[in-house]
């Protein structure tokens, strides 16, 4: 077989677990010598299925996965050279475990052999001892494979499903909504459906986090029971859902939100002795092939915004007017309430330790940002008002508030490091570099006690100007922490070219690490990757000594969250942490973001 001819299909079996007793493949022509491997495989425990012909064995990978295979190089059609390159150009190839047996020990020989995607060669005729050996560096191998393919299998669900819920998330939506579109240009219309539900914040202010989650859940059940196999649901936010409806009328999919609103506002949630009730607010725009995947995802955001702004818990089909109307009074409303509290003194900076696990040294406290400007409710949380204030264009000069407010923290302590987050559009800024620089100079306050946190939407809006904005200022002695990590990528291949210092992965996966036995594969195969990258790990959220206590035993290096220290608006001393009493429905209100 010509090694550059073009790849052929030979559709496999798909990898899978086996116990201690792998399954092994010998293919051999030689009947005695076929027996022979037979007979010291099964002796080490294994199944073992013997063919003659490399046509025969890939008929029985058609159908069973073997992790192992032993190959004679010499047979008869197809040889054992051109069968393992074949093998290796399938999508599963790189997931075996190739040992060959070969008569020639010339080295160029054995060169044919490795380049052939072989793993290693035995020479026959085989000797027992050596064998054996063969066979134990095989198994060896074979369970390393297993490794890292779980690994793989880990990193790509995480890519595209949310944590919680296992419903796509929103780096799907992009791919589901062109596909949709793609349908439609050639005559199946669809539509698109954007969800926000109602009073939400009530549940997690009052009852914490995990309450919400598990009402997130119940409503993640509602929408997937009230749509069909065919559509795409995707958990776009927080609190928001998309639901892209395939080959459905404008009126069908009125009728499906009215439906899926109504199932919303029966949801009666228990919790505590306590009952809530929460609504939906729906927003429908037509899929017709004539708009972009992003103008129609914009579209049907603009409609549910228009039924917040009409009332709550409704459902309204795109209207420009009454969208644009919506969304103009919704963001004025934000940016008005910032700009004033920067001015008289309600916008008040809040610290939370980050720790070494270790010994438990703060190495820096993350800068996070409260809204004091409501006498009843108490301080807001960003998450209120940091999509309406990014909307509004506003978002750079709240950055800025925080930066100078920060360097300013910075210089009247000797607080070793602040980590400060900052949106995208001041990332994006040509002169963000030269106000960071100048901030600290006039404050005579080294660049290398400032972290910058970036999510992973900023950071993959432009890779290619993210990494040199990043590699400029880090030039200059600034620190950069990829924030969020796992809340959902497209592509993890950005990380190998980031001068990343830090990751910090998704709090979502650490609230319920000790009963979720996904959220632990992925914590596990993060803290693989970040130690691959040799870039450390911070875990976020950590709420119980439990949860602690399991997340230093992976090796994990840093951790913040309640246990540790909740952001107050002084930093903290070393002996004043792990030591906060129960936690309370207004400390939820002030949880980390």
């Amino acid at each position: 077989m010509n090694p550059d001819a073009p790849q052929q299909d030979l559709p496999l079996a798909d990898p899978v677990d086996h116990p201690a007793a792998l399954p092994v493949l010998v293919v051999e022509d030689d009947r005695p010598t076929r027996l022979l491997l037979e007979r010291m495989i099964r002796a080490r425990g294994h199944d073992v299925h013997g063919c003659e012909s490399a046509e025969a064995a890939a008929e029985l990978l058609r159908e069973v996965f073997f992790p192992l295979i032993i190959l004679d190089i010499q047979l008869p059609g197809m040889s054992g050279l051109e069968f393992s390159r074949l093998l290796r150009q399938q999508p599963t190839g790189k997931y075996y475990y190739i040992l060959a047996g070969t008569g020639n020990n010339r080295p160029d020989d054995l060169r044919q052999v490795l380049d052939a995607g072989v793993d290693d060669y035995i020479a026959k005729p085989y000797h027992p001892g050596l064998l054996d050996i063969r066979l134990a560096v095989a198994e060896a191998a074979v369970k390393d494979i297993a490794e890292r393919r779980h690994l793989e299998y880990d990193l790509a669900f995480l890519a595209e499903h949310d944590p919680l819920t296992k419903l796509y998330n929103r780096r799907r939506l992009p791919t589901a909504v062109g596909d949709a579109v793609n349908v439609a240009r050639n005559g199946s219309p669809g539509a698109l459906l954007y969800i926000d539900l109602d009073n939400f914040k009530v549940v997690n202010d009052t009852l914490g986090h995990d309450a919400g989650d598990r009402l997130l859940l119940a409503v993640a059940e509602v929408l997937r029971n009230g749509v069909r196999e065919s559509d795409v649901l995707v958990r776009f936010g927080g609190d928001e859902f998309v639901i892209i409806l395939s080959d459905c009328s404008v009126a069908e999919a009125m009728g499906i939100g009215e439906a899926l609103r109504e199932s919303i506002d029966d949801l009666v949630f228990a919790e505590s002795g306590r009952s809530f009730r929460i609504g939906a607010s729906i927003g429908v725009t037509q899929i017709d092939g004539l708009r972009s995947a992003t103008d129609i995802i914009s579209l049907a955001d603009m409609a549910c915004y228009a039924a917040k702004a009409h009332g709550r818990n409704r459902v309204e089909l795109h209207s420009e007017n009454d969208d644009a109307l919506a969304n103009l009074v919704a963001d004025a409303d934000w940016s008005t309430r910032i700009k004033n509290a920067m001015t008289n003194g309600k916008l008040e900076l809040y610290f939370q330790p980050i720790v070494a696990f270790a010994d438990r040294a703060i190495i820096c406290h993350e800068v996070l940002v409260r809204l004091l400007d409501h006498p009843e409710i108490g301080p807001v949380h960003p998450a209120a008002f940091m999509t309406s204030i990014q909307r509004s264009g506003f978002a750079a000069r709240l950055d800025r508030f925080v930066i100078t407010n920060a360097v300013a923290a910075l210089a009247a302590s000797d607080e070793t490091a602040l980590s400060i987050n900052i949106s995208a559009s001041s990332f994006a800024a040509d002169d963000f570099g030269s106000f960071v620089s100048d901030i600290l100079e006039q404050n005579r306050i080294s660049p290398t006690r400032v972290i910058f946190e970036l999510t992973e939407s900023e950071v993959l809006a432009n890779v290619p100007r993210a990494v040199s904005t990043m590699n400029h200022l880090k030039g200059l002695g600034f620190r950069f922490a990829l924030d969020d990590f796992g809340a959902g990528a497209s592509s993890l291949n950005y990380l190998k070219s980031l001068p990343l210092d830090i990751i910090k992965i998704d709090g979502g996966f650490i609230r319920d690490l000790e009963g979720d036995p996904f959220n632990m594969a992925v914590i596990r195969s993060v803290h693989a990757l970040s130690a691959t990258l040799n870039i450390p790990m911070v875990a976020e959220h950590i709420e119980t000594q439990s949860v602690c206590d399991i997340l230093a035993g992976l090796g994990i290096q840093y951790g913040q969250g309640y246990l540790i220290g909740k952001p107050r608006t002084h930093p903290y001393r070393p002996d004043e942490l792990f030591q906060d009493p129960p936690r309370t429905a207004l400390d939820d209100a002030l949880a980390e973001s």
